[in-house]
C-alpha cells in the first residue's frame, strides 16, 4: 500500500513539476465558490471581526459570493485581520487561533481547493497531516512498522510555534516555483498579511501562517516540502503530521547523524526553530516517546498519553458533573456518547482493551453518582431497585449526594450494566474489539 502511494505521488510530481498558470479564474468561478461555502459551513465555527456569523452570510449567500467573485475579478479583494482568540493547551499554556471572517474564509477555501490538488501531486508518502485520504491513524501505523523493521532510535523532534515562524518571503518563494500566476500568488500574499485584530488593535504579521486559517494547513505542508524530500531521498524512515514529526533510524549514531543535519535544514536554511529541550532521541526498547497524543512504550505498546488521559478525565468529568439535576439518558446522547465517540475511536487503535475497560467502569460510577443526585429521594432509588426485583424487605438508607454511594450494592442493583445499555451508553471496550476484530 505505502509503495503505491510512492509510486502515485512520484508519478504525479512529474506533472507537478509543470508550470501552472490562469488558476485565479478557476477559484473565482462561481461553483467553487459555492463548493467552498459548503464546506466553510459544514466545519462551522465563530464570527470573524465584522461578527457575520455562517447563517447570516448564508441568508444573503448569493450576493455575498457574487461579492467576493467581482472583488477577486477585478483585483480589489482585501481580507480582513483575522480575530485573535487563544485555546488552553495541555501543559498549561495557551495556543493563538486566528478566526477569519465567514467570506475570508470561503475565498481561502476557494483557493485551497484549487491548489491542493496540484501540490498532492509533489508531496511525499511521508507526510500525513491535512491531506485527503490520509490520517494520523496511517502515520501511527506506518511508525509502528518502522520500529518492527528493527528502527529503535527515535527522533523525537519538536518546531518551537511552527505555524507563527513560517517566514512570508520563503513561503511565497516556494508557491512561486510551483505557481506562476501572479494573481494567485498576489493572493495568498494577501491572506498572509492580513495582520491580526487583537484587544481592540490591530498588529502587522510579517512571519507565520494563523492557525485557524482555511489554507493555513496547505501552506504549512508546502513550506516543509523540502524537510520530506530530503529525508525521503536519503532513505531516512520521517514520518511528518502537520509540524509534528519523528524520524526512526537503526543506530544511535546514525541518529544523531541524521538529527544534525535536519536541525540545519530547518534552522539555517528554513529559518524555523527546533526546541533545544522537547528534541532528542529516544532508544524505543528502553524509553518512551509520544506522537499525537499517544505514548510509544518500550515493547511496541500503544496507547494514549498521560496528558491525553488527563484532559479526557476532565472532560468526562465536566459532563458528568455531580452537581447537576437532569435526565441522564439525554445527557449521555447528546453530550457524553459524541465525545466518548469521537475519542474511543481515535485512540482505540492501540494496545487499551484493559485501559478502555477501567474507563467505562469509572464512566459509569459516575453517571450512577449522576443520577442518585438527580433522583435526591431515596425513595426513588428504593422504587427502581423493587422494579429489578429486589424482594429484601429492608431498604437501605443512602446519602444521595455521596460519591462513595454510587459505589454501594444499592446504586448497582438499581443501576446495573444493563441500564447503561438501555439508556444507550457508548462503551470504549466495544469500539476497541470493533477496531480489534482478530482479537476477539
Amino acid at each position: 500500500m505505502e509503495e503505491q502511494r510512492d509510486n502515485h505521488s512520484r508519478e504525479g510530481a512529474k506533472q507537478g513539476d509543470r508550470k501552472w498558470y490562469s488558476l485565479i479564474d478557476k477559484i473565482w468561478a462561481k461553483p467553487n465558490l459555492e463548493e467552498a461555502f459548503k464546506e466553510v459551513k459544514r466545519n462551522r465555527g465563530a464570527a470573524g471581526i465584522d461578527e457575520m456569523t455562517i447563517k447570516a452570510f448564508e441568508s444573503q449567500l448569493e450576493h455575498h459570493l457574487e461579492v467576493l467573485q467581482q472583488t477577486l475579478k477585478n483585483k480589489t479583494y482585501r481580507p480582513k485581520p483575522v480575530r485573535r482568540v487563544y485555546i488552553p493547551k495541555a501543559d498549561g499554556t495557551q495556543r493563538p487561533l486566528g478566526i477569519p471572517t465567514v467570506g475570508d474564509r470561503v475565498v481561502q477555501a476557494a483557493a485551497r481547493r484549487i491548489l491542493e490538488p496540484i501540490y498532492e501531486a509533489r508531496f511525499m508518502a511521508c507526510s500525513y497531516g491535512f491531506r485527503p485520504g490520509r490520517s494520523a491513524h496511517l502515520a501511527l501505523q506506518k511508525i509502528r512498522k518502522d520500529l518492527d523493521d528493527g528502527y529503535r532510535y527515535v527522533i523525537d523532534a519538536d518546531l518551537k510555534t511552527y505555524f507563527d515562524t513560517i517566514p512570508h518571503e520563503k513561503l511565497i518563494g516556494m508557491v512561486k516555483d510551483t505557481v506562476t500566476d501572479g494573481s494567485v500568488l498576489s493572493l495568498i500574499e494577501t491572506f498572509l498579511k492580513a495582520g491580526v485584530w487583537e484587544d481592540g488593535s490591530f498588529q502587522l504579521n510579517e512571519r507565520g501562517t494563523p492557525q485557524g486559517g482555511v489554507i493555513s494547513p496547505l501552506l504549512a505542508n508546502i513550506y516543509l516540502h523540502p524537510l520530506d524530500q530530503a529525508m525521503t531521498e536519503r532513505g531516512h524512515k520521517l514520518t511528518r503530521y502537520a509540524d509534528d514529526f519523528v524520524i526512526c533510524c537503526k543506530t544511535q549514531k546514525g541518529a544523531e547523524r541524521v538529527l544534525k543535519s535536519v536541525v540545519n535544514l530547518l534552522e539555517r536554511e528554513m529559518g524555523l526553530k527546533v526546541h533545544p529541550e522537547k528534541t532528542k532521541i529516544v532508544n524505543s526498547r528502553k524509553e518512551s516517546f509520544v506522537f499525537l497524543g499517544h505514548v510509544f512504550k518500550p515493547g511496541k505498546r500503544m496507547m494514549p498519553s498521560d496528558k491525553a488521559m488527563t484532559k479526557f478525565k476532565e472532560r468526562v468529568k465536566e459532563i458528568t458533573k455531580r452537581n447537576q439535576t437532569v435526565n441522564i439518558q439525554q445527557l449521555v446522547k447528546k453530550v457524553l456518547n459524541p465525545y466518548l465517540r469521537g475519542w474511543g475511536h481515535y485512540f482505540g487503535t492501540g494496545d487499551v482493551k484493559t485501559r478502555f475497560q477501567d474507563l467505562d467502569a469509572w464512566i459509569r460510577r459516575r453517571l450512577r453518582s449522576v443520577q442518585l443526585r438527580s433522583w435526591r429521594k431515596v425513595r426513588k432509588l428504593h422504587r427502581e431497585m423493587r422494579r429489578r426485583g429486589w424482594d429484601n424487605r429492608e431498604m437501605p438508607g443512602l446519602r444521595m449526594t455521596a460519591w462513595r454511594s454510587s459505589h454501594s450494592t444499592y446504586a448497582q442493583y438499581a443501576m446495573p450494566n444493563k441500564w447503561f445499555e438501555e439508556i444507550g451508553l457508548c462503551s470504549l471496550y466495544l469500539i476497541c474489539k470493533d477496531l480489534h476484530p482478530q482479537r476477539g
